[in-house]
């Protein structure tokens, strides 16, 4: 498992309800949502691909175990969630992963993350700019820009940064890149053992006295790879709740265990910030001034940086419409991240910027071979035309989901970025861009 496995479903965290537009119905651990029946008549195969759908969003992406799931022809869903369930993660299965489900079952809709039209055969600029029209027509907002086999094949933006400005999004707009954050987290840790500042053997305990038997053998590795058994969040007021380093690490390492450490896979932004508070400790810097020094300084990513600093006086920043507001949406406005998002969260950065971090995986810029070949081992995330696909994402709930994705050897990127919860998002796009150019499915490794 990887610290962001590509799925074919994405890996979206954005959360939109539409349980008020006629959207599906969930059932979940005695709580009911009721909504009138859509006029579905799905098909056994589609709903077949619905349940898949569901299920592996709700496992792979919420953490929650999904005990039993139905879903009728005319869309309703019956679901039982087992282990890791709690209110806001059925909160969040409603809003994340049903409109997954309705992308495959609505009559006349049109079908996302299937085959490509174009299957068998690699992808022309017409049938890249037919899909690029559909899901304009969808209503995607944002950008995205891709290369096939070191050529640049699409650099375009869609809707407006913000409504009623006329501007269109490029590959130098600003926007939040939620969980991206952790690529660089780890990158920077990958960079320091390189320099011989740590190991990613080392356990918690040589890092914090303070840290209970029960986590102090865990490995940097396993951090890395959410292999800890870390929960998935220490805030409990959300992305912007203030919270200072000692406060985060003595909630962290309050956690009781989800499972022992090395046996299991759990997707942990806690452990991101476990890592954060690592390398403040080895370098002896505050983590985003490390981090801009080791990553972003290196690769040219001078639009690239943290919630409210002075980087983006152009303006060119998307605005997030979501289902949550918080200080206009700007994350050029909002902020500094504190100790509830550090080392998981908080990147605000460009298509360009994405971009120089994607083709630095694949050169020697950042690490030497071995280490680069070690860090692409946490990263594959699938294959498609039998080379190895990367991927990861982010995203939140003020309408932000950016991707990156690149085919291993191959000189192959795709990376989009949009801030609106619309059908169609960053992730969504960037993979259907992906299969287009290569006229070919990606597919997925087997669950561990």
């Amino acid at each position: 498992m990887t610290r962001a496995s590509l799925a074919l479903d994405g890996f979206m965290r954005s959360r939109i309800d539409l349980r008020g537009r006629g959207a599906l119905c969930l059932v979940g651990c005695s709580a009911l949502y009721g909504c009138a029946p859509d006029d579905l008549h799905a098909s056994p195969d589609e709903i077949a691909r619905a349940k898949q759908v569901y299920t592996q969003c709700v496992e792979d992406e919420l953490g929650i175990e999904v005990e039993a799931i139905d879903i009728a022809a005319n869309g309703d869903i019956t679901v039982q969630f087992g282990e890791g369930y709690t209110a806001e993660g059925e909160a969040r299965a409603i809003s994340i992963c049903e409109p997954r489900i309705r992308s495959v079952l609505e009559p006349g809709g049109v079908s996302v993350l299937g085959p490509p039209a174009n299957l068998g055969q690699p992808g022309s600029d017409r049938d890249l700019e037919e899909l690029l029209a559909e899901r304009a027509r969808l209503g995607f907002e944002g950008a995205i820009i891709a290369e096939y086999q070191g050529e640049r094949r699409i650099s375009k933006g869609f809707g407006e940064l913000t409504p009623g400005s006329m501007r269109v999004p490029d590959a130098e707009t600003a926007f939040d890149c939620g969980s991206i954050m952790k690529e660089v987290t780890a990158a920077t840790i990958f960079v320091l053992e390189e320099a011989g500042a740590l190991s990613r053997e080392q356990t918690l305990g040589e890092f914090f006295e303070q840290a209970p038997s029960v986590w102090r053998s865990v490995t940097l590795d396993q951090v890395i790879t959410h292999r800890a058994g870390f929960g998935e969040y220490h805030d409990t007021e959300g992305d912007f709740q203030e919270m200072d380093r000692a406060t985060a690490m003595e909630a962290i390492f309050a956690q009781e265990p989800r499972f022992a450490p090395g046996t299991d896979h759990a997707y942990s932004n806690s452990g991101y910030s476990v890592l954060a508070a690592v390398i403040e400790t080895v370098t002896g810097e505050d983590y985003r001034s490390a981090v801009r020094r080791r990553v972003f300084e290196p690769l040219g990513m001078s639009r690239s940086g943290f919630y409210g600093e002075p980087l983006w006086d152009d303006r060119n920043v998307a605005v997030g419409r979501g289902a949550l507001v918080y200080a206009g949406n700007d994350p050029s406005r909002w902020p500094p991240p504190t100790w509830a998002l550090m080392g998981n969260g908080g990147l605000v950065s460009t298509l360009d910027d994405l971009m120089a971090l994607a083709k630095a995986f694949d050169d020697d810029r950042l690490f030497r071979t071995e280490t680069r070949e070690a860090f692409r081992r946490e990263q594959v995330a699938g294959s498609i035309g039998g080379r190895p696909v990367i991927g990861y994402a982010g995203g939140n709930d003020f309408g932000f989901n950016a991707l990156v994705g690149q085919v291993v050897g191959d000189s192959t990127y795709v990376v989009a970025a949009s801030h609106a919860l619309l059908p169609v998002t960053a992730e969504i796009l960037g993979i259907e861009v992906l299969q287009v150019l290569y006229g070919d499915e990606i597919v997925l490794p087997e669950r561990d």
